[in-house]
């Protein structure tokens, strides 16, 4: 019976796996990140390519004048301050990019590990738990793409429409504000038709800085919850290990159970080690970009005047914060559900084993309490007591900025 349901349910991994995976694909796919898993055509290779290498170029295009604009540009220490705040957005939308092309390997192993889940399945139970997850999962990733999109590209928006006055000589001109400030000397963007040329280039590469921002969220949320619901199948398997009637064949299927409950968790713990190899850069850039950014934009609160990019200003913090708590909140819950699994061994009625099988209960807790965790730069814990630790650390930052420039 177990293994006609199995058959059934089977027919279902691919929607199951394409459901579990859809958003990461919308904003992976179009920057040439989300992995091949067929056999590619040369032409499809080389879009990859182009998309990859206008994704950068655009990037670039952006920093680095707002880089020199800061160095050289001569203006008031209140409006660099203003300048590093966008160009740390790009700039960690670049580092994140780079990160995700480097761990490109990594992402098709775990993606494959996901698809290879979805179709081993054995129980309608099993697959039950795993939607459960996957549903999680993308309502991490959409909620995250809401805030991220809308707080960046309504501050584009509104300082894109914004006009400011400048003088040379005698004569006063007005130009379009660019959401991320333009080093002069290098290209006057002052003057139509460049002035609108160059907002739109970096209104769109402020799509893309997002969209890297929001694929590395939703990736690690959804990886991450399919590593749960892989860790609660083994609890559900667990609870089925002392169940047996017939006696004489107690010990065989004992220890048939005991093996597969092993194999599965030794394959999520796996699965969790590619994880962190994949997300312990990210999380690295995430952690240090956002506390530096949630120091500038409590800045840019007390110091701007218009009502207009105040408003801008709350939706990018409120969605910075709820950025920084989505990596936090992965690596809490997976340290929590890595040690659950040794409280649920510990938990069974061992006792109505066979005592060899009994026995080998132990090495499941004693691996158990070898927590995996996800980490920033392997030196830093990601979880809830890292996001205080992040709040405390730009509020002392702030200290010090209002100190040199207010």
């Amino acid at each position: 019976m177990a293994n006609l349901i199995s058959s059934i349910f089977n027919d279902f991994h691919l929607r199951d796996f394409q459901y579990s995976t859809q958003i990461n694909r919308w904003f992976l796919k179009p920057i040439g990140i989300w992995p091949m898993l067929t056999e590619s055509t040369r032409t499809e290779k080389l879009v990859v390519k182009l998309l990859i290498l206008t994704c950068h170029l655009l990037i670039i295009l952006t920093v680095a004048p707002c880089v020199l604009y800061i160095l050289f540009e001569d203006t008031s220490l209140k409006v660099r301050m203003k300048a590093i705040g966008p160009m740390s957005h790009w700039l960690m939308g670049e580092l994140n990019y780079c990160c995700l092309l480097m761990r490109s390997r990594n992402i098709e192993h775990c993606i494959i590990h996901v698809e290879h889940d979805w179709q081993t399945v054995e129980k309608v139970s099993d697959r039950e738990i795993m939607l459960k997850s996957a549903k999680f999962g993308r309502f991490i990733a959409c909620i995250a793409a809401l805030c991220m999109h809308s707080g960046v590209l309504s501050y584009n928006a509104i300082t894109g429409f914004q006009k400011i006055v400048f003088y040379i000589g005698n004569d006063s001109y007005s130009m379009y504000r660019l959401p991320c400030p333009f080093y002069t000397n290098l290209l006057d963007v002052r003057f139509s038709p460049m002035n609108e040329i160059m907002f739109v280039l970096q209104f769109l590469s402020g799509f893309i800085v997002t969209s890297i921002t929001v694929g590395a969220c939703g990736l690690a949320a959804v990886l991450a919850m399919h590593a749960c619901g892989q860790l609660s199948v083994v609890m559900s398997k667990l609870d089925n290990l002392v169940d047996t009637k017939e006696e004489k064949e107690e010990q065989k299927v004992a220890r048939q159970k005991l093996g597969s409950i092993v194999e599965h968790h030794l394959r999520t713990l796996s699965f969790l080690c590619y994880i962190e190899k994949v997300m312990n850069m990210i999380c690295l850039v995430e952690l240090v970009g956002c506390t530096m950014n949630m120091c500038l934009i409590k800045y840019y609160l007390l110091t701007e005047k218009s009502k207009k990019v105040l408003a801008t200003y709350v939706i990018v913090y409120v969605s910075m914060i709820f950025n920084i708590f989505i990596f936090c909140y992965i690596g809490e819950i997976i340290t929590e559900q890595c040690k659950e699994v040794g409280e649920k061994v510990y938990m069974t009625e061992w006792y109505r084993l066979p005592h060899k099988t009994a026995r080998s209960l132990v090495m499941i807790i004693s691996r158990s309490n070898v927590v995996i965790q996800i980490t920033a730069g392997k030196f830093i814990q990601i979880s809830i007591v890292t996001f205080g630790a992040v709040f405390k650390t730009s509020f002392a930052y702030l200290n010090v900025i209002r100190t040199m420039a207010m």
